[in-house]
C-alpha cells in the first residue's frame, strides 16, 4: 500500500468541485490497496484518522450517536453532538447519496483519533457514497459555531462554503470523499494547515511501511489504476 498526493485541481471525474486557489490550499489524496467490501482499507483509514487528529478538532456526520432534538452542541463524554435541521433541498441531496441517511444531520465533534476512525465506516453517512464530510478546527477550540452551520447546512458540501464560509465558525479545513470513496479531497484555509496534515499523514504512513508520493493528477490516477489491477 502507498499514498499519492497531488496539489492539482481535481478533475470532474472525482466528483469534487475545484476550490478557488485564492481561497486556500488544496490536496487530493489517493491510496493503493483494496478495501474489504465498500469503504476505505483499514490501514488507510487509520493513517487518515491520525492525520486529521493531528490537525485538531474533527467534526463529522455520525449516525451511531443520539443527538437531542434541540439547538446547540450537547456534551457526550469528552465529545459533543448536535442535530442540524436540514432544509428540504439539502435533505434531498443527502438522501440521494444515501437512502439510509437520517432526515436530520447529526454531527459528532471530537479530538480523539479512535473516535474519528469511525467516520470511514458509518453506515448512515457512507464514505463510499460521498455522504461524509469532516470539518477541522483548532484542538483547543469548542466545536464550530452551531448557528453558523445550522443557518447554511449546504455549506458542509461545498469547499468555498465549508472553509471560507464557515471560517468565522472556527473551521480551518475540510476533508471530503471523492468518487466511490477512492480518494479524499482536503481543502485548507492555509498552506500551514495543509503542511500539518501532510506531516502527520507521512509520519504515520511511513511507520506502517506505506510510502507517500507527491505527484501530478495524471500520475495519481495511474498509480490508483495500477494498484487496482495488480
Amino acid at each position: 500500500m502507498q499514498f499519492f498526493i497531488t496539489y492539482d485541481p481535481p478533475g470532474a471525474h472525482w466528483q469534487l468541485d475545484a476550490p478557488p486557489p485564492s481561497a486556500g490550499a488544496f490536496a487530493l489524496i489517493g491510496w493503493s490497496g483494496e478495501a474489504d467490501g465498500d469503504g476505505v482499507p483499514a490501514p488507510v483509514a487509520d493513517v487518515l484518522a491520525t492525520a486529521l487528529a493531528a490537525c485538531g478538532r474533527m467534526t463529522f456526520a455520525c449516525s451511531t450517536v443520539a443527538a437531542p432534538d434541540a439547538p446547540g452542541w450537547q456534551a457526550l463524554g469528552r465529545d459533543f453532538v448536535a442535530r442540524i435541521r436540514v432544509r428540504s433541498a439539502l435533505g434531498r441531496a443527502v438522501a440521494s447519496l444515501s437512502g439510509r441517511a437520517p432526515a436530520d444531520l447529526v454531527l459528532l465533534s471530537t479530538t480523539e483519533t479512535a473516535t474519528a476512525r469511525r467516520l470511514f465506516d458509518d453506515a448512515g453517512y457512507p464514505w463510499y457514497a460521498q455522504a461524509q464530510v469532516v470539518l477541522l478546527s483548532s484542538t483547543d477550540a469548542p466545536p464550530p459555531a452551531y448557528e453558523a452551520i445550522a443557518s447554511q447546512p449546504a455549506a458542509l458540501f461545498s469547499w468555498l462554503g465549508g472553509v471560507a464560509g464557515l471560517a468565522r465558525a472556527g473551521v480551518q479545513a475540510m476533508l471530503r470523499p471523492g468518487v466511490d470513496g477512492d480518494v479524499a479531497g482536503l481543502f485548507c484555509a492555509s498552506r500551514d494547515v495543509r503542511e500539518v496534515f501532510e506531516t502527520a499523514l507521512s509520519g504515520q504512513a511511513l511507520a506502517l511501511g506505506m510510502p507517500v508520493q507527491h505527484v501530478n493528477e495524471a500520475a495519481l490516477m495511474a498509480g490508483l489504476a495500477g494498484s487496482r489491477d495488480a
